[in-house]
């Protein structure tokens, strides 16, 4: 079995993606980027492809916490930007 995602608690190399989990930036929802859309690491791939990282097939969600996935805010990597509302706002 390999690493179990906390989310959808899919095994990572055999589920095609995780849940879309928006992210919320100055009160505005925004969708995140799937794998091979405009804005990812692996944009334009081939549509066989995995996520090096959590293993989401081309066109589905990246995992949560995955280090290639981008911030649709601000492009950068999710898992190092500050774009995302923190909970102290609700």
């Amino acid at each position: 079995m390999g690493a179990i995602c906390k989310i959808c608690n899919g095994d990572m190399l055999k589920v095609d993606g995780c849940v879309s989990l928006p992210i919320s930036h100055k009160g505005k929802q925004y969708e995140p980027i799937k794998v091979g859309d405009a804005g990812d690491f692996d944009e334009g791939c081939d549509l066989d492809t995995r996520c090096h990282d959590c293993g989401a097939k081309y066109g589905h969600y990246h995992h949560s916490g995955c280090d290639a996935e981008q911030c649709p805010v601000c492009y950068e990597q999710l898992i190092g930007c500050d774009c995302e509302d923190k909970d102290e706002d609700k």
